[in-house]
């Protein structure tokens, strides 16, 4: 009999033992988990002590009464023994007496018994939350995680802030902290231009740091924030969080060149950025009778973002453009090219000059930061003259009176 994590079970022969079991696995892999586990671990005294904390993703409500639900933890040690490198040392359950459901969270605390005659550095704990689904007698394993040794963590663990001095406002980041599910913390920053909501809370409850814009000066200004977390059980861990906030104009404007009529023209892109912008999208609009058949490419500074256009607008005189840089990448402060965008220009023209503003269509402007906050820039358009260019006359018509 081979079986997967219970989902199949099936026979065959030995010799063909590993298609057989890796079709399983195969399988298995592209089912999604029924359940999400954070789970840590740490030793206490002779034990290993697992906080397991499983939120229920299933669409089923999990009891041991109905379907035999359970949390395992599974403590093995890094050790040769027969043909295997590891060995199971302990592993300790709990049945889901009280009925989970779905979307439901629950938290608990397993104890090994003593252990002895182990390495202490070469144990792991996995952690396994399985049922009976339907009527059959097999169990199926919702989902398995690797319990992290038990500690705090704080992400991010630095942070820039821009706030636009254009439009001064108070900025707010959410922080995630992570750790065993028993610990409680609090957080005291050094500099009152930093605010945490809570300031101290149990380990599940998610802060925000405030900058407060008014309380900063022009430039660049750092802060620090000390996490403190402890718990009933003797836990204590400490982590720092540290705050950049820059304060100074952000600012998205088009830089004429020197046009030559006929000749294509390379409009930079510039960003006045803060260092806290993660994307940009915005629209440019112009006159198609004097610019036509733009193409953008990244400037220096989005060298690693990736570029959007919609052109689909580019005939009436509207483009759109988007630049995304890579998860947890931002701009880099000061002043650098976003994109260039070249237009073909017309010989013969109505008059000499052109403006290229911006624009909402086809794309919104928008700027964000990592976490997706809406970020605020003022905007500056450009003129393009045409030197020398053929200038269209309109004939003028003028209409007089017969006099009869």
């Amino acid at each position: 009999m081979i079986l997967d994590s219970g989902h199949r079970i099936t026979t065959g022969d030995a010799g063909v033992f590993t298609t057989v079991y890796g079709r399983l696995v195969d399988t298995e892999l592209v089912r999604p988990p029924q359940a999400e586990i954070e789970a840590y671990a740490r030793q206490v005294g002779t034990r290993m002590r697992v906080y397991a904390r499983l939120h229920n993703t299933s669409g089923t409500t999990l009891s041991a009464s109905t379907n035999q639900a359970a949390l395992h933890a599974l403590v093995y040690e890094d050790a040769h023994v027969g043909v295997t490198g590891r060995i199971i040392r302990a592993a300790p359950w709990l049945d889901l007496t009280s009925p989970l459901a779905p979307d439901g969270v629950f938290c608990a605390t397993l104890d090994t018994d003593a252990l002895s005659g182990v390495a202490w550095n070469a144990l792991h704990t996995v952690v396994v939350a399985d049922y009976v689904p339907g009527a059959g007698p097999a169990f199926d394993m919702l989902q398995a995680a690797v319990a992290q040794p038990a500690g705090l963590t704080v992400e991010p663990s630095t942070l820039r802030v821009g706030v636009d001095s254009g439009h001064l406002a108070d900025r707010t980041v959410p922080i995630t902290l992570a750790g065993p599910y028993t610990l409680s913390w609090t957080a005291v920053p050094d500099v009152p231009w930093l605010v945490l909501t809570p300031d101290e809370a149990a380990i599940a409850t998610r802060p925000a740091v405030t900058v407060a814009a008014g309380g900063l000066a022009r430039g660049a200004q750092e802060g620090h924030v000390t996490f403190s977390a402890t718990s009933q059980d003797g836990m204590a861990f400490t982590q720092f969080l540290t705050v950049t906030a820059v304060l100074g104009p952000r600012q998205l404007r088009a830089v004429a060149g020197p046009v030559t009529p006929g000749s294509p023209i390379a409009l930079p892109i510039v960003m006045s950025a803060l260092g806290d912008e993660h994307e940009v999208s915005f629209s440019l609009a112009f006159d198609p009778v004097m610019l036509s058949a733009p193409s953008v490419a990244p400037g220096s500074a989005a060298s690693a973002a990736t570029l959007a256009v919609d052109d689909s607008e580019a005939s009436a005189g509207r483009l759109g453009i988007t630049l995304t840089l890579p998860a947890a990448q931002t701009f880099p402060e000061g002043d650098d090219q976003l994109a260039v965008v070249t237009f073909a220009t017309a010989t013969t023209v109505p008059r000499p000059n052109t403006v290229v503003t911006f624009s909402d269509q086809p794309m919104a402007r928008s700027i964000t930061d990592g976490f997706g906050s809406p970020l605020t820039a003022a905007v500056e358009g450009t003129t393009l003259v045409f030197p020398d260019a053929s200038v269209l006359r309109v004939v003028r018509r003028h209409l007089q009176h017969s006099g009869r």
